[in-house]
């Protein structure tokens, strides 16, 4: 009986402290900001704010705490310092191992930049010395400013002028301090949909915000993918150098083939990659392979040629049905088989017609036109 309790013991003993190791090993994120951050105009911020949804994308690896305060300056004088408000102290307190900031927004009140504009990155500086002092190790970045919509009410009265003068140090203040400046602007400025008040993103917006931070933070942009312009039936400008380009996770190796070259690349910190070929004469068909370490995109029968634009209002839509002699030209497309076609089609029409719901979100998505490289035939010169 004895020696059972004593194994007992020693297994208990075991398991917490494997517990207390594994609890150790969790990186530690502090999400600090103003009321973007804490999630102001959500039903339920607790749920659904920003560094809720980066913690579930990060998954258990991860302690990711909210730290934002709504309303809060990074101004040191301005009417509401982050640095003299709770959630500060805690984030302090919490020594993380990685802090993201989102801060500025609050910055533009006339309370505040007028009189104070000059000691804004000094203040950050500050903050970031600060966050540095309870652990040099910690893996800092700055978020540029989310949108103020111009229904915002002091969108005229100053705050448009103010925001981009905050906007414009941010990157400025990252690279001097040697932090990341993360962009969640750029992908909410042409979401107005997602605005409960033209300054606060919904539940929706939360999502692209914690969406874009994971990718920085983990280098994980979905794998190896293509621009959307390229596919097989392409046509590559001729007599221009030849570039093949898209998207991978950080630093992952890219290898592109093509007419007897290959070419490689490492993608960015962003996961963006671009290759360059020589350019060419007219000509084809080619062959070209798109390949990471866990991906290959083929690309079939490409030319290289003449690439036109064409782009316009209703003339250029004007089908080629309804010209003169168009029928017959229709007939006897699929004998130019070195014509090739990219027709961006709009999911729907602009005429005096209701879109249904379904319609409207794709295009509030920015999905309003749709497309691809086709051999040019009777079914798609019409």
């Amino acid at each position: 009986m004895k020696n059972w309790r004593s194994n007992l013991l020693l297994g208990i003993c075991i398991v917490v402290a494997s517990a207390k190791v594994l609890c150790q090993t969790k990186l530690k994120v502090a999400c600090m900001g103003n009321s973007v951050t804490f999630g102001l105009g959500h039903k339920t911020p607790s749920q659904t704010a920003y560094p809720v949804v980066l913690q579930k994308l990060l998954g258990d690896g991860y302690d990711v705490r909210n730290f934002g305060h709504s309303g809060a300056t990074l101004l040191k004088q301005g009417h509401n310092p982050y640095y003299k408000t709770a959630a500060f102290q805690q984030a302090i307190q919490y020594v993380p191992d990685v802090a993201i900031i989102d801060l500025g927004l609050n910055d533009t009140d006339p309370r505040n930049w007028p009189n104070h504009r000059d000691a804004f990155a000094a203040d950050y500086s500050w903050l970031i010395d600060t966050l540095r002092s309870v652990n040099g190790a910690m893996q800092i970045y700055i978020c540029k400013m989310t949108p103020v919509l111009p229904d915002h009410p002091g969108f005229l009265s100053g705050t448009r002028d103010w925001f981009w003068e905050i906007q414009n140090q941010l990157p400025v203040i990252a690279k001097s301090n040697k932090v990341t400046l993360v962009d969640i602007h750029q992908p909410l400025y042409q979401r107005p949909d997602l605005f409960v008040d033209a300054l606060h993103p919904d539940e929706a917006g939360a999502n692209i915000i914690a969406t874009t931070i994971y990718q920085q933070l983990s280098g994980d942009y979905g794998g190896l993918q293509l621009a959307g312009i390229f596919g097989s039936d392409m046509v590559l400008q001729r007599n221009q150098p030849i570039k093949f380009y898209g998207s991978a996770d950080k630093n992952e190796k890219i290898e592109v083939h093509f007419n007897g070259r290959k070419q490689t690349t490492i993608t960015n910190a962003k996961g963006k990659w671009l290759v360059t070929f020589p350019a060419m004469a007219a000509g084809g068909p080619y062959h070209a392979i798109v390949s990471s370490s866990s991906k290959k995109i083929e690309l079939q029968d490409l030319l290289v040629g003449e690439v036109w634009l064409c782009s316009g209002q209703s003339n250029m839509a004007f089908p080629l049905g309804a010209s003169i002699n168009g029928e017959e030209e229709i007939t006897t497309a699929h004998n130019k088989k070195d014509l090739r076609l990219f027709q961006m089609k709009p999911i729907a029409g602009t005429d005096n017609t209701s879109w249904d719901s379904i319609t409207l979100g794709k295009i509030n998505q920015l999905e309003y036109f749709k497309g691809n490289w086709q051999r040019a035939d009777s079914s798609n010169a019409k």
